[in-house]
């Protein structure tokens, strides 16, 4: 069993309240900027915006915000959305026999998350993206294909300006 100590140690240490300031003013930025590009230039629905603000959470608290961890993170989200949207598809279309395969999906995937065999398209992602997308309230009001789109553009979008972010500041630290 691995020690909590262990764990915690191995966590990059938070900011300093300054740079904590200038982290939150760079993500308030980000946030308005994905609202606006979401809404005005995709025509998103705010409702299927999620999709983006939930992969930024996911790949910043998850993945530490590395490019390379993108990938398997927007892959897993699109498998957790299928799940999400094969409950209500399979069983609106072919009743309870679709309702047990979608259920069979979902055990499926949850077994090979739980063994890792194959984590470029089922992991953590896929698990919290499930969770949401086979929430009822969600499954009622999203446009599942804006929730893709969403997610798949909002992904690239953060993940783009983060990466640029941090080599701007990677040349700022090294000039200096």
């Amino acid at each position: 069993m691995t020690d909590v100590t262990t764990v915690a140690s191995e966590v990059a240490p938070p900011p300093g309240p300054i740079a904590g300031l200038a982290i939150l003013g760079i993500v308030l930025v980000l946030i308005v900027a994905w609202i606006v590009v979401g809404l005005q230039v995709l025509h998103i629905h705010d409702t299927a915006l999620v999709g983006g603000f939930l992969m930024l959470w996911y790949w910043a608290n998850n993945e530490q915000l590395q490019f390379k961890r993108l990938p398997a993170a927007i892959i897993g989200a699109l498998v957790g959305i299928f799940l999400g949207w094969f409950l209500v598809y399979g069983t609106l279309t072919y009743g309870n026999t679709g309702l047990v395969v979608g259920l069979v999906l979902l055990v499926l995937a949850l077994y090979l998350d739980i063994i890792k065999a194959v984590p470029l398209a089922v992991n953590t992602s896929t698990m919290l993206y499930v969770t949401i997308a086979a929430a009822p309230l969600v499954q009622l009001h999203v446009d599942w294909m804006e929730l893709v789109l969403s997610t798949v553009v909002g992904g690239v979008f953060f993940g783009l300006v983060v990466e640029g972010l941090q080599r701007l500041a990677a040349r700022f630290a090294s000039a200096s």
